[in-house]
Order: C-alpha cells, then sequence, then structure tokens
C-alpha cells in the first residue's frame, strides 16, 4: 500500500504478508477497522495520503502484527494450529495497538519465549 505523507510528500509503503499464502492483505487490515474511510487515509487516485503521525501508528501495529502472525505460523508447524489457536483465543481481546503484545505474552507463557 502507497501512502503519500501530507507533511513531506514522502511516498511510504505498507505490507503485511500472511505467511501461508503470502498474501499483502494490509488493505483488509487496515481498511476493516474504518480508517480508510474515516478521514485518516484519503484517497489519491494512486495512493492514500495521511499525516505522519497516522502513517508511524499504522507502521508500528502492522510490524507488531506482521511479527506475530509469522511467530504464530511457526508454532502451528511445530505444536499444531489447534493448540496455538487455543492460545491466541484464551488471550482474549486488546485496542488494535496492544493486540499483538498481548498474544505474543500469551504465546510466551504457553509456548516459551522467542
Amino acid at each position: 500500500m502507497k501512502i503519500s505523507i501530507r507533511e513531506t510528500s514522502d511516498v511510504k509503503n505498507l505490507s503485511i504478508i500472511d505467511p501461508k499464502s503470502e498474501v499483502d492483505y494490509i488493505l483488509d487490515f487496515i481498511g476493516n477497522t474504518g480508517a480508510l474511510i474515516d478521514g485518516k487515509f484519503t484517497w489519491l487516485g494512486d495512493r492514500y495520503a495521511c499525516d505522519n503521525d497516522t502513517y508511524i501508528w499504522w507502521r508500528d501495529v502492522v510490524a507488531d502484527n506482521q511479527a506475530l502472525a509469522d511467530r504464530i505460523n511457526d508454532l502451528e508447524q511445530e505444536h499444531g494450529p489447534e493448540e496455538v489457536c487455543k492460545v491466541v483465543h484464551a488471550a482474549g481481546y486488546a485496542e488494535m495497538e496492544d493486540y499483538a503484545s498481548t498474544v505474543q505474552q500469551a504465546l510466551d507463557e504457553t509456548f516459551g519465549c522467542v
């Protein structure tokens, strides 16, 4: 996903890759929160625009969730998807910016630290 930073006109990229399918699902990841229609992002025809603070927030959330998706995939290979799924679901719900760290902590407690 190409993003133009409003303050600087720099063009940045965000992506989050499903480790199983290798599909980039960044538009769904951000879009499912409503952020593509609530004014945080503006469609410019070939890319989105947002302010730098919004970009940094999403960059960090995406990085944390990419690391989580990769770890879940690795743990599923080692322990089976059912066992990992139980831990992920038992971790409960958290705000978006805290979700990955909440699940990572639950995975640490069950399977050991990375």
